[in-house]
């Protein structure tokens, strides 16, 4: 019996959308242990963007040698620092981002100015880029509640450099009620890409970051300037109140007067405490 046509069409149609589906990389990758089984968890996975559209190399060919050699455009591993410029060649790109449907792009051009990007650009090394946010082939929208960037994660995330400050965050008022109502947590006061140094000035007068919320001559407002003034003090005293500083900075953010006053006090020599 003959086939028909149009089974036959159909046929040729099926096979040859699977082979136009067909990805080389996801064929070894997927069942490898490591990041690359994470991926089928990605945005980027999502929205059908291959690993060859950041890695470079060839998603057709089979030959492995051959997907990721140079002749295909396959690139080495971008060190971090790199990475930022690395992102933003799509992310910075509205042509590229209205393809799906994402108008931003201006995430770069903030992370330059702040205080992480300004580190990197000055060659420090340990300094927080895009994937220490945001996580490297399993990252995952910001609604996503298992984003590393959501907010419910983002003070996790954050205190995984700042641990101490993540720690006092987490025991004060704003740590549980943002917990509780699944609010950015540090990046309400400090910014998600163009985070900036932290001031005085966050704390005090009409324009600082607690008067974003709170109302002049409420007591929010009292404890935030009482906590600047003990750190305006240290700072007057210059480099030999340098830790106190640092620890007041820190305590800051329990949002509790008399830890700030406690932290700016001088440790003994010979002392355990830190």
């Amino acid at each position: 019996m003959k086939t028909p046509m149009l089974l036959i069409a159909l046929i040729v149609l099926l096979v040859c959308g699977a082979c136009a589906g067909k990805d080389a990389c996801f064929d070894c990758h997927r069942v490898m242990e490591g990041m690359s089984r994470k991926f089928t968890n990605d945005v980027h996975f999502a929205s059908a963007i291959s690993c060859a559209n950041c890695h470079g190399g060839d998603q057709n060919e089979t030959n492995q040698n051959i997907a990721m050699s140079s002749s295909r455009g396959f690139k080495v591993r971008v060190r971090p620092q790199g990475i930022p410029e690395f992102c933003g060649k799509c992310h910075s790109d509205t042509n590229v981002m209205s393809k799906f449907d994402q108008p931003r792009v201006d995430q770069l051009a903030q992370y330059k100015t702040s205080v992480h990007g300004k580190a990197l650009a000055a060659g420090r090394r340990r300094v927080a880029e895009c994937v220490d946010c945001h996580s490297v082939h399993d990252t995952r929208a910001v609604s996503d509640p298992l984003s590393t960037a959501s907010p419910q994660r983002v003070s996790q995330t954050c205190a995984k450099c700042h641990a101490s400050t993540g720690e006092a965050f987490a025991g004060s008022q704003h740590g549980r009620r943002f917990k509780t109502a699944s609010t950015p947590g540090c990046t309400v006061c400090h910014s998600a890409h163009a985070t900036e140094p932290a001031t005085i000035a966050m704390l005090t007068g009409q324009t600082s970051v607690c008067a974003r919320c709170h109302r002049a001559g409420s007591p929010q407002l009292q404890l935030a300037e009482d906590m600047a003034q003990v750190l305006a003090k240290l700072e007057a005293a210059g480099l030999g109140s340098k830790d106190a500083l640092d620890r007041a900075r820190v305590a800051v953010h329990s949002l509790n007067l008399e830890a700030v006053k406690k932290a700016a006090e001088p440790i003994p020599p010979n002392s355990d405490a830190k």
